[in-house]
């Protein structure tokens, strides 16, 4: 069914691991103290977090097939929740995912076959704490960034390696293109978190800052428990678990 050197794109509905779990999330976060030249302003938020196993994504991607039954893959994964506003994203697990991989192709018929492979993935994913704006002054201050909009987003930003096998049953359905359904299980590690602040300054150019868990004037609790920096653990979702793909996949390369 395929050959060597053959290029293909495709096109998925994706379910990805998210793993959250029902806890009760408390943050705050207050821009100054008792000796700033300004009104102080804080935000704060408490709400339970529901438990949900996969998040919905598109993927998009590349096979290239080194041999005929020898197939090597790029994938882009972005999550449906990446495309919210920083409001709409709160208590959700957001981001992208990039995988490698590689599978051997067993031959059923000549119109099914089966692969059997692994991947290797980065991880760049977000969970949305909360957002707001300030009330006692025309700006919320960050880091002496001066932030002006209502909808600052206040983000727990997360970089993670992942690595599993998968296999998929893929069905010939055109001279050109295949109908396929993957399944996996990828198992996360090296992961690192921070909390990010993203607003709007005066020239209205959006400005990222970066904050440690364990920074002073914020607070970021799961279940009664604040986290603390290198706590990546005791966050109340994670990557690893089963993941589901159906699709087509349209060839690039011409056959005799």
């Amino acid at each position: 069914m395929f050959k060597a050197g053959e290029v293909q794109i495709l096109v998925a509905y994706s379910l990805l691991p998210i793993n959250s779990k029902v806890s009760e999330i408390r943050f705050k976060y207050v821009d100054g103290g008792l000796d700033s030249a300004y009104p102080i302003d804080s935000i704060k938020d408490t709400y339970q977090l529901e438990k949900r196993q996969l998040g919905q994504a598109i993927t998009i991607g590349l096979h290239y097939f080194v041999s005929d039954q020898l197939r090597t893959s790029l994938t882009l994964r972005p999550h449906f929740n990446s495309f919210l506003s920083n409001k709409n994203k709160n208590g959700q697990v957001y981001g992208v995912q990039f995988d490698l991989g590689a599978d051997y192709i067993l031959p059923l018929s000549k119109e099914v076959n089966l692969a059997l492979g692994s991947s290797i993935s980065r991880v760049i994913a977000g969970f949305g704490i909360t957002s707001g704006g300030p009330k006692n002054k025309a700006y919320l201050m960050v880091d002496q960034n001066k932030l002006f909009d209502q909808d600052v987003g206040f983000h727990v930003i997360d970089r993670a390696w992942a690595i599993g096998p998968r296999m998929g049953l893929h069905v010939k359905a055109g001279q050109n293109i295949i109908l396929f359904a993957n399944t996996g299980f990828q198992f996360d590690f090296a992961r690192r978190s921070r909390i990010n602040i993203a607003g709007t300054l005066e020239n209205g150019n959006v400005k990222w800052n970066r904050r440690g868990f364990s920074d002073q004037d914020l607070s970021l609790e799961v279940d009664g428990q604040r986290i603390q920096n290198g706590d990546e653990k005791n966050l109340p979702y994670r990557f690893s678990g089963l993941y589901v793909d159906l699709g087509a996949v349209v060839s690039l390369t011409k056959k005799k």
